[in-house]
């Protein structure tokens, strides 16, 4: 084998450093470039992915935090709405019941009116029998036909009684 031989040695030694010279400046000069190149590119691309997904991170949190306050807002909102009708319920049952008591009252005092007269026409004619009945009686009885002082005073007696 000629490679094992001692004496080549020198010419193997020297086209073996000329040999890695050139693959060591044809791999400096244009594929170590390119390779570097590639392996910035490619982590610019990644830091610029992730800060894009940081910025999307940070505006669903910020959207989720405008939703939130948005729909308790809504809520209070909702709330006082139903507050302002309950109100206006209360109110509107209120005057109802105003009006209803006040038509109640007034039907009342018109029924105790009627039943006022009702009564003094029945007292007037009660009075006018009391006194017929009362001058009856006086005159079965044999006092004889009395005054209306008389049966005034029967009547007093009697109520009185």
């Amino acid at each position: 084998m000629p490679q094992l031989d001692p004496a080549s040695f020198p010419s193997q030694l020297f086209w073996l450093a000329v040999c890695f010279g050139t693959m060591l400046l044809v791999l400096s000069v244009f594929v170590l470039p390119r390779i570097t190149r590639t392996l910035t590119t490619r982590q610019g691309r990644i830091d610029a992915d992730l800060q894009a997904a940081e910025n999307l991170r940070a505006d669903a949190e910020a959207a989720l935090a405008a939703y939130d306050a948005a729909l308790q807002q809504a809520r209070n909102n909702a709330l006082a709405l139903a507050q302002e009708m309950r109100a206006e319920i209360q109110a509107e049952t209120d005057r109802q019941k105003a009006e209803l008591d006040a038509r109640l009252a007034e039907e009342a005092r018109k029924a105790e009116a009627r039943l006022q007269a009702a009564r003094d026409a029945a007292l007037g004619g009660l009075e006018v029998a009391a006194r017929d009945v009362v001058g009856d009686v006086m005159q079965a009885v044999g006092l004889g036909a009395p005054g209306d002082t008389d049966i005034d005073a029967a009547l007093k007696a009697a109520r009185k009684g």
